[in-house]
């Protein structure tokens, strides 16, 4: 079983069913996930017992013969009724004791188990794989308890619309497409696990995605709630925003009956006592209102009487334009949202020198240092932002910043306060992200044609610029990091001598006096060295421009991480169903080969080679870094 489950965890993890992982992420490949989950989800054709389907087709072709045995079954059931009325026994006794509760199926534990992680997953893959199961589980109670973990583990609304997205996808091509009474059931109780207040904001901030809102699956579900308060937020859902701003309540649709000798009652005593006066219910028109705000004194209104937290993305795109705006609602932003936001604020020209926003911008980036830490913003992404706000760009990849540079004229220049700020903010996000505990062997190629040549994707850093950030906050945020670099000999490497106190520009001006013109770079290379010195290693990481440019033969280490395993004693240590990551001290030798500018598979594994403890990535952002965090965990190997 574990064999088997190795690939889907492998595609929860990162969307393939090869050790090859390509930044930015792809799409989500549905044949692929047919493939990889239908080996142990999905029945064979060949276990489907041929009487069942005889007996189907007697059924349906004789429908006297299915009447006689219709009432033959009733009568059996009357006589086990009737037996039922007797004194128990003791097998009745025993019968009456709780039974257990059955394991859940392995491929469910590990989507569990992968949703659960907050480390790293893919969440499209794993809706998806929830989705598989409930149209492929041979047995009702199995499909049902995909329905309780799609209650238990989504939250977002965006998965649950996601989730019945490829359900129906799903449903379509077998040819049953529609709403069953489990998934039905499910969505009403997800609604349901929200308090008035949160199903407010759920309501109201949610969007249509993956062709899906709210609204459809509310027409197709019906749902009915106990709460009077849910019950009026989701009868609103349905309704007109002018309607709700008016403070009327939620009619329901559908022809009125005529009242004979009656008149109709009144609007007013039509409506719910809960729709005026529940909190929730004020709550849902109050962000309406948000949505619906067209001028920037309204705005401001708004945020002066209920407040700005939040509030950024349910105002209008327009209003982002108001540097007012901006003001208003620095101190209310998470850090990750104040640091993406001088990249549109810099479009908008909101930020200029000597200016009161941009002073208040500044000030923002250096006081709310603390948030920082507490979201822990990967170094990479801080200074992904600071490259493009240096150099007036908004995008880092070419196609997107071309066709963004026709619909804008001359940027202005970065203000300098806003520089100082944001590398403040860079130095500051080395020294506060989560240690893994992990021995690190890092291998770098430093050639002096790297510093040039630009990331797959990405024009906003360089090979090299790229090589030694993933070596140098690795070594910043870990105790046992050996850092080394390739030289014009293959099996010589030179070491590379970071300091715990170097800053950013001291660890780079370090790296460039290493560089060479050529480079001999060996995969096998940074195993033999530290089996020669004895060094026990956890993880070797080998980062250079292209694999295949260096190892044209494309064969991975698989022997010689074998034999280092062996000789160190460190096995590489198999998946087992909802076990725990392993503890400090329990490592396994792994081996992670980056490819920073090729953006297709240069290594090639046998068959009868197991893949497991060696992965391929391209590309440099700090997802990628958050994976390379997830593979020294042992979490998708």
């Amino acid at each position: 079983m574990d064999s088997v489950l190795k690939p889907i965890q492998r595609f929860l993890y990162i969307g393939s069913d090869v050790p090859f992982v390509l930044d930015p992420p792809q799409p989500l490949d549905v044949e692929i996930g047919k493939k990889i989950l239908g080996t142990v989800v999905k029945p064979a054709e060949s276990e489907a017992a041929p009487s069942t389907t005889g007996e189907t087709v007697q059924q349906s072709s004789n429908p006297k013969r299915n009447n006689t045995k219709t009432v033959k079954q009733a009568g059996e059931k009357g006589v086990k009724k009737e037996e039922g009325n007797k004194p128990s026994t003791t097998k009745d006794a025993t019968a009456s004791e709780p039974v257990p509760a059955k394991p859940l199926h392995p491929v469910l534990a590990l989507i569990k188990t992968t949703y659960k992680s907050k480390t790293l997953r893919r969440t499209d893959e794993c809706l998806f794989a929830l989705a598989y199961c409930a149209r492929n589980l041979p047995t009702p109670e199995e499909r049902h308890t995909v329905y309780d973990l799609l209650v238990e583990l989504v939250r977002a609304s965006n998965d649950l619309l996601a989730f019945v997205a490829y359900y129906i996808q799903l449903a379509t091509q077998s040819g049953h497409a529609g709403f069953g009474h489990g998934l039905r059931s499910a969505i009403t109780r997800w609604y349901d696990r929200f308090s008035p207040t949160e199903l407010a904001e759920v309501l109201v901030r949610s969007t249509a995605y993956a062709g899906w809102t709210h609204k459809d699956l509310i027409a197709k579900v019906h749902p009915k709630l106990q709460c009077a308060d849910k019950q009026t937020l989701i009868d609103a859902a349905t309704k007109r925003t002018s309607q709700l701003q008016q403070k009327k309540a939620p009619e329901k649709k559908g022809k009125k009956k005529k009242q004979k000798g009656k008149a109709a009652a009144p609007l007013q005593q039509q409506q719910p006592p809960a729709a005026n006066t529940s909190k929730a219910f004020k709550r849902y028109q109050v962000l309406l209102q948000f949505k619906s705000v067209m001028t920037v004194g309204k705005a401001l209104e708004l945020i002066k009487l209920h407040g700005g937290k939040g509030r950024l993305e349910l105002l209008p795109k327009h209003l982002r334009r108001s540097a007012k705006i901006w003001e208003a609602l620095y101190a209310n932003l998470s850090y990750r949202e104040l640091l993406h936001a001088v990249l549109p604020l810099q479009d908008f020209r909101l930020l200029k020198e000597g200016e009161p926003n941009a002073k208040a911008y500044a000030d923002s980036l250096t006081k709310r240092l603390d948030a920082l830490e507490g979201e822990h913003i990967h170094p990479i992404e801080v200074q992904t932002v600071a490259i493009l706000y240096a150099k007036g760009r908004r995008y880092a990849t070419h196609v997107k910043e071309a066709f963004h540079a026709l619909h804008q004229t001359e940027m202005c220049p970065p203000v300098k306060d806003i520089l100082l700020g944001l590398n403040d903010a860079f130095e500051h996000s080395f020294d506060h992200h989560p240690k893994t505990g992990v021995r690190y062997y890092i291998a770098l190629d430093l050639r002096c044609v790297h510093d040039k040549k630009q990331i797959f994707r990405n024009e906003a850093v360089t090979c090299f610029q790229a090589s030694v950030m993933l070596a140098f906050c690795i070594f910043k945020r870990e105790k046992a990091v050996t850092v080394v670099a390739f030289t014009d000999e293959e099996q010589t490497l030179a070491p590379v001598a970071f300091e715990p106190t170097m800053t950013w520009d001291d660890a780079l001006k370090h790296c460039v006096g290493l560089m060479l013109p050529k480079t001999k770079v060996s995969l096998a290379a940074p195993i033999k060295h530290a089996d020669a010195q004895k060094v026990k290693v956890d993880m070797f990481i080998t980062i250079t421009d292209s694999l295949i440019r260096v190892n044209p033969t494309r064969r991975p280490p698989v022997a010689e991480m074998a034999e280092y395993r062996k000789k160190t004693k460190l096995p590489l240590s198999r998946y087992v169903t909802n076990a725990p990551p392993p503890t400090v001290g329990t490592w396994m030798a792994i081996y992670l080969a980056i490819s920073l500018s090729r953006h297709k598979p240069s290594l090639e594994f046998s068959p009868d080679n197991d893949t497991g403890g060696i992965l391929e990535m391209v590309g440099h952002s700090a997802g990628n870094a958050k994976l390379i965090e997830a593979f020294a965990k042992n979490q998708f190997f």
